[in-house]
């Protein structure tokens, strides 16, 4: 099977994000709006994403108004652990103590086959077929957190924008610094305008 790691962000991190090349805690924390500065984790919130998910036709793939697609490599060569919506905790090694509860999977990194993901889609699917009427089952049915930086050029396979269904809200063109940063690091950047988790990754596959 086909997984994702997708990370959703504001334009403006984005720029930062692009400019140095990483994905970071660091400048996440400080400009999407979700953790506020005094939030010490040094992680990286991310989800994971693939078919054959329920009621996923009407489901809002990402938070925010930019999306970062990474390769699910990362899942092996990286320290991760993963958890239900809020369920992170604010030390990462603490998520590989013996006390730590509600962890759905976790490796070390530098694995050579895939981590076992059994405990966290069955959590998935679950939260999907239990919260249908909600668009945004999906982005809160799971968080995979990070504690080291990702690098671009490696891992990003694309990066998504959404043009905004109202008016003034977001620009209706891809601003020409974002298309030219992510052309620097060999990065697809493109509009994204729909709903649906299987949409989006025909979209990715195309």
């Amino acid at each position: 099977m086909k997984y994702y790691i997708i990370h959703g962000t504001t334009d403006k991190n984005l720029v930062n994000i692009l400019k140095s090349g990483y994905l970071e805690s660091d400048i996440d924390k400080k400009n999407n709006g979700i953790l506020s500065e005094s939030d010490k984790l040094n992680q990286i919130f991310t989800q994971l994403l693939y078919r054959g998910l329920p009621n996923q036709k009407y489901q809002i793939p990402y938070w925010l108004n930019c999306c970062l697609v990474f390769d699910k490599q990362i899942l092996k060569d990286y320290p991760f652990y993963a958890t239900h919506i809020g369920g992170f905790y604010k030390n990462f090694l603490h998520a590989f103590s013996k006390d730590a509860k509600d962890i759905l999977a976790k490796s070390k990194g530098k694995l050579d086959k895939e981590p076992d993901l059994k405990k966290l889609k069955e959590h998935i699917r679950k939260t999907m077929k239990e919260d249908f009427e909600s668009s945004a089952t999906f982005i809160h049915s799971n968080e995979i957190l990070f504690n080291k930086r990702i690098p671009l050029k490696k891992y990003c396979k694309y990066i998504l924008y959404t043009k905004s269904r109202k008016k003034g809200i977001y620009p209706e063109i891809i601003p020409k610094n974002l298309l030219l940063l992510a052309s620097k690091l060999n990065i697809p950047i493109k509009y994204y305008d729909s709903f649906g988790l299987n949409n989006l990754i025909d979209f990715i596959e195309k």
